[in-house]
């Protein structure tokens, strides 16, 4: 394989919506221009030389992590025009919550779904996306914001900041996702994530480029989640919602399928073993297989890191997933977002619940015993369930009406040493979140 010759800031991959644009097909170059910084990320020099090391150092944890469900909650910043809700710009809740189920049918290879493929190396990433149920201040939430901004349309070359700066969410605990009209026939982009720790302070981290944060992954509106009929023209053939599965893969450290080169001479690479090369992206959803850069194989046009229409697209593979879990582990604001305790639950494709409510949590350690006392300040709880570090439930457990013993004792024997995370309900309904270290 041949070097990478990446000249990107920041994966702000930004998919363009007609052939005819086929020169560029990806703004990043234009946008974020700089060598050093660049490396950091993937496809850079520093980034995949990091990623392969980690990669060696975990690989019996990856292996043993390989059916664990990451959960990232997600925040949709709608910016309209002052639209009515379900109109135009301001997309109505159930098209929201359409593209989290979307993004879960694609990235869990869901059956009997858009998203389920019988390809060898197709993957269920184990990774799922659910509406945030808690803001950054604790308050309930649905895990939508609806912003009325003063422009029509946002130009990505020169207003991405303001564009975020409407509303935006601590990136740490929190995907952004932004909904808008984007001008210049681009229809997504995304930021890559960091590896390196002398980069994990704050963004930017390259001086002379500063139109690069918040972090998360901006969406045209007219391609987000399941677009009714007549609603998403001039972007018709992205109306499926593959629009995001490809951008929040890029979030989450992957790249274009082809390696941003133009031909099989170019060599570029994906650094995925099991995609096959391509000379270039894919347009359209070809009738008969495309010849991919090894002969004999064909092209994988049905990847979400393709260009190919939405209803084509089916399939991450195997090596695509464990890059992006490796990211989930390890890269900066990546691995926080996968162990946040903001409130995720998995649409189940029910109508959405209402907001729950919040409240505080007491807990207690008791000397020289092994079980902690669980407790609200003012009502019994009715269940409460506990969250190792990366978010995931060790154990959920249902309090009897009857129970006699009030705080709750929570059973510590077995558990490792680290940090933990308890989300309680009580007998009204309202939810209570706290951490604690063992």
């Amino acid at each position: 394989m041949k070097e990478l010759s990446v000249f990107l800031r920041l994966a702000a991959f930004v998919l363009l919506a007609f052939p005819a644009f086929a020169q560029r097909p990806c703004a990043t170059d234009a946008l974020f221009r700089n060598k050093k910084g660049a490396e950091y990320f993937p496809g850079g020099r520093i980034f995949e030389s990091r990623l392969k090391e980690i990669s060696t150092q975990q690989s019996k944890s990856v292996t043993a992590d390989n059916d664990s469900i990451y959960y990232i909650p997600v925040v949709v910043h709608v910016l309209h025009y002052g639209e009515a809700i379900g109109t135009g710009r301001n997309i109505s809740q159930e098209r929201i919550q359409s593209q989290i189920d979307i993004l879960n049918q694609d990235y869990g290879k869901m059956p009997n779904s858009p998203g389920y493929n019988t390809f060898p190396a197709g993957a269920d990433t184990r990774i799922r996306f659910c509406l945030a149920t808690v803001d950054p201040n604790g308050n309930p939430s649905n895990g939508i914001v609806r912003v009325q901004t003063t422009q029509d349309a946002f130009d990505l070359f020169s207003q991405n900041t303001i564009l975020k700066g409407y509303s935006n969410w601590d990136p740490e605990k929190y995907l952004n996702i932004w909904v808008c009209r984007l001008l210049g026939n681009f229809i997504g982009y995304a930021q890559y994530p960091m590896i390196s720790p002398q980069w994990a302070d704050s963004l930017p981290m390259v001086p002379n480029v500063e139109d690069v944060q918040p972090d998360g992954v901006v969406i045209e509106y007219r391609v987000f989640g399941n677009v009714p009929n007549g609603q998403g023209a001039p972007y018709g053939v992205y109306n499926k919602g593959r629009t995001a599965s490809h951008e929040v893969g890029h979030y989450l450290g992957l790249l274009h399928i082809w390696g941003d080169g133009g031909s099989c001479a170019d060599n570029k690479t994906d650094f995925c073993a099991d995609t096959p090369p391509q000379a270039s992206y894919t347009s359209g959803c070809p009738s008969v297989a495309v010849e991919s850069c090894t002969p004999g194989v064909p092209a994988l046009v049905e990847n979400y890191m393709d260009y190919s229409n939405d209803t084509c697209m089916n399939v991450f593979t195997l090596e695509q997933k464990k890059r992006m879990r490796i990211v989930l582990r390890n890269c900066v604001r990546r691995k926080s977002v996968a162990s946040t305790t903001q409130g995720c639950e998995i649409s189940t494709g029910n109508p959405p619940k209402p907001p729950v409510k919040v409240k505080k949590l007491f807990l207690e350690f008791v000397s020289g015993k092994d079980y902690l006392n669980v407790k609200s300040e003012d009502i019994k709880l009715s269940e409460i369930n506990l969250y190792n570090y990366l978010g995931r439930k060790i154990e959920s457990i249902q309090i009897n009406s009857n129970y006699a013993t009030y705080p709750y004792e929570l059973n510590l024997a077995g558990l490792s040493r680290g940090t933990y995370f308890i989300k309680a309900k009580d007998t009204e309904g309202v939810y209570r979140i706290a951490s604690f270290c063992h």
